[in-house]
């Protein structure tokens, strides 16, 4: 066998062990360009190897982790040391386990080689399950309460209403008992917002497109972001899966979190809505992100953010984002939030596309 043929056999040999990796892996020069992705990696970015090959590596995956450099000579990651990062790729965000893995120095064409695993799924789940036990013991409590509260709201009403009716229309007494009036039904509001919280109604769900719900929210709220100075870029796929949604009680969740960006930017900003479909190693799913350039999540705040009555606004009850997070429990999916490295934060909701059964597939 000649020189020639023997190196090009142990260079196939090479690739092939590569590909046989279950973790994807990026070869880099000292340029810090990739020369080479295995298999597992470009199933993780979703791409081509004649997308990557030539690109330096910090162009590639940007780092959405503050403080965080993808060079490998940075010291921020020993070798062998693992870390999870949450990096963008492609418009995509993911959260990746790195680790640099260490090269025999010499005249090598390989510098460094990054190795990493996708986890964005894992620790979503994890980050969400955490959440959402955090007060799952505070719903029947809950009712209670509102039912101790509404139950004598409607003899007090109905006081105030048949007393303001025997005074005369523009008597003083009158206007002060109809401001009584506006504030019992501020605590209507709440009860009723205490009550869909502790004990959500039963969802009617149908095969749907989120899209157009999104749509349907967005466009209702266009002079709200008008008012606010705020621009509103909307990324949304042309083609959805269906999936099994209650239309109502998820236009519900969108608009919670919007009207909470609108409020994050007083001063104006730009509002980012996208939706995608993703494929996991054990699902599929449809995403919604909602990105805005506001205030972003204080870091003392940051893990109460969807705690039962926890509000910043003067006039919240502090509901709405639990209820959100039920909604989206009750339909199988999950809901998470970052602040983003450049500012602002953003809210990503994940749903479940239901696996074919075995007639569809036949079909």
């Amino acid at each position: 066998m000649s020189e020639s043929t023997l190196a090009k056999s142990s260079e196939q040999l090479a690739v092939h062990l590569l590909d046989s990796l279950d973790f994807g892996m990026i070869a880099l020069d000292r340029e810090h360009r990739i020369l080479h992705a295995n298999r597992k990696g470009l199933e993780i970015l979703d791409t081509s190897s004649t997308s990557l090959v030539g690109r330096e590596i910090a162009d590639v995956l940007l780092s959405r982790t503050p403080g965080f450099s993808l060079w490998p000579d940075a010291q921020l990651l020993a070798p062998g040391e693992f870390q999870e990062v949450m990096l963008e790729f492609e418009g995509r965000e993911l959260i990746l386990q790195l680790r640099w893995l260490e090269v025999a120095p010499g005249e090598r064409e390989i510098h460094a080689i990054l190795a990493f695993d996708d986890v964005t799924e894992t620790m979503g789940e994890i980050e969400f399950q955490r959440t959402v036990d955090r007060f799952s013991s505070v719903g029947e409590l809950s009712a209670v309460i509102a039912h101790e509260i509404r139950n004598p709201l409607t003899g007090i009403r109905t006081t105030i209403q048949y007393v303001a009716s025997k005074l005369e229309d523009k008597s003083q007494l009158r206007s002060d008992l109809g401001d009584s009036i506006t504030e019992l039904d501020r605590i209507e509001q709440f009860t009723t917002d205490l009550l869909q919280f502790a004990r959500p109604k039963s969802m009617q769900l149908e095969e749907d497109d989120l899209s157009p719900i999104l749509s349907k929210v967005l466009d209702n709220l266009d002079q709200s972001f008008k008012a606010a100075g705020i621009t509103v870029k909307r990324e949304l796929a042309d083609s959805l899966p269906a999936i099994p949604i209650d239309p109502d009680a998820i236009q519900q969740v969108f608009l919670n979190i919007v009207l909470n960006a609108i409020e994050a930017m007083p001063t104006g900003g730009q509002f980012r809505v996208s939706t995608s479909s993703r494929r996991y190693r054990s699902r599929q799913a449809v995403e919604v992100a909602f990105h805005d350039t506001g205030c972003g999540i204080p870091e003392e705040v940051f893990d109460k953010v969807f705690d039962p009555f926890f509000t910043t606004r003067p006039n919240g009850t502090g509901l709405g984002l639990s209820i959100s997070l039920q909604i989206i429990k009750e339909h199988g999916g999950r809901i998470n939030m970052r602040n983003r490295a450049g500012g602002g934060a953003t809210f990503r909701l994940s749903f479940p596309v239901p696996v074919p059964s075995d007639g569809d597939r036949r079909s």
